[in-house]
């Protein structure tokens, strides 16, 4: 298996970032520490008559009395002198902060990875140790901060920082820790895999299991139903353990490298998933297929981070997978690859077309309708043209399960939820109502308001025409009265 390249340098991409980050810190602090001794080291000898003709110079020497000035200063600089018990702490201090950062300062050859075949009491073990060793170098600086601001009481500190270990950190510090990894090659069977993962996750240690996966077949049993096939997927170990960062991607995912360094660095136990290269398969080629592993659904890229939002959905991010027909399968991924060769045949002589039905066709038809079809995928062609290849149970039951899988992903995350769009769909529904009977409602008001104006126009002619007949005062003429509608007169009966 070649994961190298591929899981060493985002490993080693963090290491380097946390060291500097640590170096920094353990630097800093020990300088502060310094300048607390080069304080106290003035205080006990700065006013002693050779430090005070080197401080003032020798035109000092012959306008003061040195001896005198150095009597009187040292008796009012011994009182601001640090207790002696104090100052061996500061000395021991600086002493590990410097140990700590010529360690830091060294990036390991190799880093704290074990397998998940390792005995599951060694691997919690060693993540103890790694976790401690890390859990020092915070229990420094805490304690070297506390003494740059005096704060530092040994009545209550010594007994708190005398066993300190990683579970005493914070989430902030944690973030800062280098990861212990352990890493798991899968082929075709997850679940004895997932299930030791499940059961070192469960002890809430922030180490990062990590998931190779170079080949996406799985086994089925003989009898599995196609349609909704019963599989343990590690997509969906997030409903199991929602306290665990979960991460599946591939190198083709835009947000490949950002993402796997955050799941790195999270302060909780962490699952990543990660398509991983074949022996001898070359960068190009590998890429291609995750491309393909990505479009066809075959290896959603799945994030789920607990820290991300209080709800549960918005944990969910199926952002970074591409837009993808659901006419691409994943019986259509499988036809380019070799281990899968097996699966694909030739369709039978006298087989009439129309009894040949894509894969994808063929999944949303009933067992009823299924007989007599053959699922077949379409290999291209020299010419451009299509061939088509009957597809195998297991790679349809294979693509019923992902097709299951990624609708079932889309439903968690709220992308695709049936309750969701049956309650945008009344909503929806009510509010065309509410504006067909606005809009209703408003036509009859502007026809209300334009007959009115029709007729207050005619009265208004009607008033000037009687006003020039007449010579009456326009004003004397009522034009409400000229408005009122008169009932039709009858005709008399013959």
């Amino acid at each position: 298996m070649q994961y190298d390249d591929q899981l060493l340098k985002p490993v080693r991409e963090v290491w380097e970032h946390h060291c500097q980050n640590l170096s920094e810190a353990l630097d800093e602090t020990s300088r502060e520490l310094k300048n607390l001794l080069r304080l106290d080291e003035h205080h006990r000898h700065g006013h002693e008559e050779k430090h005070l003709k080197e401080t003032m110079g020798p035109m000092a020497g012959r306008a003061l009395n040195l001896a005198s000035l150095s009597e009187v200063l040292g008796s009012s600089a011994s009182a601001r002198c640090l207790p002696e018990e104090r100052l061996k702490r500061i000395h021991n201090l600086v002493a590990d902060l410097e140990h700590q950062l010529k360690a830091c300062a060294r990036i390991p050859d190799g880093y704290p990875i074990m397998s998940i075949e390792d005995d599951e009491e060694a691997i919690h073990q060693a993540a103890e140790d790694h976790l401690d060793k890390m859990a020092q170098i915070f229990r420094d600086l805490r304690v070297a901060q506390l003494e740059v601001r005096a704060k530092y009481d040994p009545g209550v500190h010594d007994a708190m920082y005398a066993n300190f270990t990683w579970r005493q950190l914070s989430p902030s510090e944690l973030r800062l820790c280098p990861p212990f990894l352990i890493v798991a090659e899968v082929q075709s069977e997850t679940g004895p895999v997932l299930r030791k993962a499940m059961s070192l996750l469960e002890s809430r240690k922030p180490f990062k299991v990590v998931v190779l996966r170079s080949s996406l077949r799985k086994v089925y049993s003989p009898t599995a139903d196609p349609s909704v096939p019963a599989t343990m997927a590690v997509e969906t170990l997030p409903l199991a353990m929602r306290g665990v960062h979960f991460l599946q991607t591939c190198i083709a995912a835009p947000d490949y490298t950002r993402r796997l360094f955050e799941v790195l660095t999270s302060p909780r136990p962490s699952l990543v998933s990660l398509l991983a290269q074949r022996d001898g398969e070359d960068e190009e080629d590998f890429h291609l297929r995750a491309e393909r592993a990505m479009r066809s659904k075959a290896f959603p890229v799945v994030l789920y981070d607990p820290d991300r939002a209080k709800g549960f959905v918005s944990c969910f991010d199926l952002s970074s997978n591409p837009e993808g027909s659901e006419a691409y399968t994943f019986a259509d991924f499988a036809l380019f690859e070799e281990e899968f060769a097996g699966e694909f045949s030739e369709p039978p002589a006298g087989v009439h077309a129309d009894n040949l039905v894509p894969v994808a066709e063929f999944l949303e038809l009933t067992r009823h309708q299924r007989m007599g079809k053959l699922p077949v995928v379409y290999a291209p062609g020299p010419d451009g043209e299509g061939t088509p290849k009957v597809v195998s149970s297991p790679i349809v039951t294979q693509a019923s399960d992902q097709q299951h899988l990624w609708k079932t992903l889309m439903e968690i995350a709220g992308v695709d939820n049936p309750h969701v769009k049956s309650t945008k769909a009344n909503l929806q529904a009510a509010f065309g109502a509410e504006q067909k009977a606005m809009k209703e409602s408003l036509q009859q008001n502007l026809e209300k308001d334009r007959s009115t104006h029709e007729k207050m126009t005619m009265a208004s002619a009607v008033q000037k025409l009687v006003a020039n007949l007449t010579g009456v005062d326009p004003s004397r003429i009522d034009l409400q009265q000229l408005l009122v509608e008169r009932p039709e007169t009858k005709k008399p009966e013959s």
